[in-house]
C-alpha cells in the first residue's frame, strides 16, 4: 500500500528593490532587483520526479520518511538573485519635412533580465548491492544469520536500504555554484576532474552527508529589444511599424532539464552535470498595423 501525504512546509524571504526614472530627455527607465531565498522539505508533488532533479530525494520522493528533516534545504525553484531592466527611448530626430517623416519619431525599447541559477542535487538511482568482504570466504557477512557490518559493503545504491532508489551520496564537495559554462556544455566529470572522486557511499544503512539542492544550476540573461515608429499616412490613417528581437545576442541559456526530464544528476551518468537543453535561440520578427 502506498500512502501519500502533503506534510512538508516551506518559507520564502526576499528583499525587493525598484528604481524608476520618469521620462526625461525622451528616456524612461525601470530597474527591479530581487534577492530571495526559498527553503522547503520538498518542492513538488510526485510528478516533480520528472523535473530537473529526476527521482532525487526531496522532489517527488523522500530520503527517509521517518526523518523528513533530511530533505530540508533550498527549493528547486530557489532563484537567489534576479535583476530586470526595462526602458523606452524616444530617439531624437528631425520633426519636419521629409526627413522628419522618415527619420523622426522612432522609439527604441527593451527588456534585459539577469538571474542566478536554480538549485539541484546529485543522487544515485541504483538498487543496493551488498557484498561480503569477509576474509573467511565461507562466511557471508551480509547474510542475516552471519551479518557483520565490518565486512558487508554496499557497492550499489539505496544507501539507507529503505527500498527507494533516490539517495544522495556522501561528498567531499558540499556546494557547487554552477559558474562554469563549459561544465554545462560538456558535463562536470569532463570539465572538472575533481568531481570524478568526490562522491562515495556512506556507512552501511546510512544516509549520505550531501545536503539537498546544494548545487546551483546555470544562470541566465537575455535581452529583448523593439524599435518602431508610427507613420501618419493621412489625417485618419496611421501605419505602425515594429521590428522586434528576442534574445538579441543569441546567448545559449542552459536549463537543468527538458520538459520530459533529461536531468543529468545521477552520479553514475557519464554526462553528469551536463545541461538538459537550452532556452530559445534568437528570434526576429517584423510587424505592421494600420489604424483608421
Amino acid at each position: 500500500m502506498r500512502e501519500w501525504q502533503n506534510n512538508v512546509n516551506s518559507n520564502y524571504n526576499a528583499f525587493q528593490f525598484q528604481l524608476k526614472k520618469q521620462m526625461s530627455h525622451g528616456l524612461l527607465v525601470n530597474a527591479n532587483y530581487t534577492w530571495s531565498h526559498s527553503i522547503d522539505n520538498g518542492s513538488g508533488w510526485h510528478q516533480s520526479a520528472t523535473g530537473a532533479n529526476g527521482a532525487a530525494a526531496g522532489d517527488g520522493y523522500t530520503t527517509d520518511q521517518t526523518i523528513p528533516g533530511l530533505d530540508r534545504g533550498n527549493s528547486l525553484y530557489d532563484i537567489r538573485h534576479r535583476l530586470v531592466l526595462n526602458y523606452v527611448y524616444q530617439i531624437p530626430g528631425p520633426k519636419n519635412g521629409i526627413a522628419g517623416e522618415v527619420l523622426g519619431g522612432w522609439q527604441y525599447s527593451g527588456i534585459w533580465a539577469f538571474q542566478s541559477g536554480a538549485h539541484w542535487e546529485p543522487y544515485i538511482g541504483a538498487s543496493a548491492h551488498l557484498v561480503s568482504t569477509n576474509p573467511i570466504t565461507t562466511i557471508d557477512s551480509c547474510a542475516a544469520a552471519t551479518f557483520d557490518p565490518n565486512f558487508c559493503v554496499n557497492d550499489g545504491g539505496d544507501y539507507n536500504l529503505n527500498g527507494v532508489k533516490d539517495d544522495r551520496p556522501s561528498s567531499t564537495i558540499q556546494r557547487y555554484d554552477g559558474s562554469s559554462r563549459a561544465a554545462w556544455a560538456n558535463g562536470l566529470y569532463t570539465t572538472l576532474p575533481e568531481f570524478t572522486t568526490a562522491f562515495s557511499a556512506p556507512c552501511l544503512g546510512c544516509s549520505g552527508n550531501l545536503g539537498r539542492n546544494t548545487f546551483v544550476g546555470p544562470g541566465q540573461w537575455y535581452a529583448d529589444m523593439t524599435i518602431g515608429k508610427t507613420f501618419k499616412i493621412t489625417e485618419r490613417v496611421n501605419l505602425n511599424f515594429q521590428a522586434q528581437g528576442f534574445n538579441v545576442f543569441n546567448r545559449p541559456n542552459f536549463i537543468l532539464a527538458t520538459a520530459a526530464g533529461g536531468a543529468h544528476n545521477k552520479i553514475t551518468d557519464t554526462a553528469f552535470g551536463e545541461a538538459g537543453g537550452t532556452l530559445n535561440q534568437r528570434e526576429l520578427q517584423f510587424g505592421a498595423k494600420v489604424s483608421f
